[in-house]
C-alpha cells in the first residue's frame, strides 16, 4: 500500500457521526453544511479536509449543485468560479466567506470584505450605505437583488460593480440560497464573473 499523505490519513480517521472511525466506506457526509436527514453519501470527500475557512465549502457546493428545481442554471462549478458566502440569518446579510478567485476578480481579500454586505461593490471604494440611493447600479435591478435575498430566491442577472480599484466591470452574478439545518435557507451563494463580450 502506498504512503499516505497526512492529510489523506487524517481524512480517514475522521469520525462521522454514527459511524466507525476510519469506516470510509460507511461513512456519511455530515458537517455544518449538511444535515444529516439529506446526507450525501461520498467516499472521497471528508467534511473539514476542504474547510481551513471554517465553512466546509465542498459540502456547501454540492448543496447548490443538488438543489432541487433550480431556477437559475449554473452549469459547472469549480474553484475558477469566484463566489462569496452571506449569512442571511445575521443582520445586513453580511459576507462570511470569499475565495481566492473573488480576489483575483475584485482586488478585495477576504479579511476587507468579510462582514460587510455586498453592496460594498456597487460603487468605486466601496463606500455605500445601507438604504442609499445608488449613483452607479440601476434602483430597479437593486430592488430586485433585494427582494430575491429577502424572498429567499434565486436570481441570476448582470450588475455593474466595482473592482477595489475604482475599475467598473460588469458582473455576471448568480444568488443561490442554500438550507442548512431547516427549511429556512441559511447562506446565499454569490457566483460572480465578468462579462467581457
Amino acid at each position: 500500500m502506498p504512503m499516505m499523505n497526512t492529510w489523506e490519513h487524517s481524512a480517514l480517521e475522521y469520525h462521522f457521526n454514527g459511524h466507525e472511525q476510519g469506516s470510509p466506506e460507511t461513512a456519511t457526509l455530515t458537517s455544518v453544511a449538511v444535515a444529516p436527514k439529506d446526507s450525501i453519501h461520498d467516499a472521497i470527500i471528508y467534511p473539514g479536509l476542504y474547510a481551513p475557512s471554517g465553512y466546509d465549502m465542498m459540502s456547501i457546493l454540492l448543496r447548490v449543485m443538488s438543489r432541487a428545481n433550480p431556477v437559475v442554471q449554473l452549469g459547472p462549478v469549480d474553484a475558477s468560479c469566484a463566489l462569496i458566502l452571506c449569512d442571511l440569518q445575521q443582520p445586513d446579510c453580511p459576507v462570511v466567506y470569499a475565495n481566492d478567485a473573488f480576489t483575483y476578480l475584485t482586488g478585495y481579500t477576504e479579511r476587507e470584505i468579510v462582514g460587510r454586505n455586498c453592496r460594498f461593490m456597487q460603487a468605486p471604494g466601496g463606500k455605500v450605505s445601507r438604504g442609499s440611493s445608488r449613483q452607479h447600479v440601476d434602483k430597479d435591478l437593486v430592488k430586485r437583488m433585494r427582494r430575491s435575498v429577502e424572498g429567499n430566491s434565486e436570481l441570476a442577472v448582470e450588475v455593474v460593480n466595482f473592482k477595489k480599484n475604482g475599475q467598473p466591470f460588469i458582473n455576471l452574478l448568480a444568488m443561490i440560497p442554500i438550507c442548512w439545518d431547516s427549511a429556512e435557507p441559511r447562506f446565499s451563494v454569490g457566483f460572480q464573473a465578468e462579462k467581457t463580450w
